[in-house]
């Protein structure tokens, strides 16, 4: 025997999927920023000298990216 479930469930898991779908399309938005961010800090041009570049920096831009990105997540 079959055990079909009513539409209005099926809606609503669909719409918890769709949710968790885009909660997780954020989470992987910020970690591309971070990544990004950490890897224009530890880049540097042809010309660029040491002093150029600021990794600490960009470091921390990232951590923060993350932080704002875990809060959201946790507001959601």
């Amino acid at each position: 025997m079959t055990h079909m479930t009513e539409p209005a469930d099926s809606d609503s898991a669909i719409s918890i999927a769709l949710a968790e779908v885009r909660r997780l399309e954020a989470r992987v938005d910020a970690l591309v920023d971070a990544v990004e961010v950490l890897a224009r800090g530890l880049e540097g041009g042809p010309m660029a000298t040491p002093e150029d570049r600021n990794p600490e920096e960009a470091a921390r831009r990232a951590r923060e990216l993350l932080l704002l990105a875990k809060q959201e997540d946790q507001r959601l």
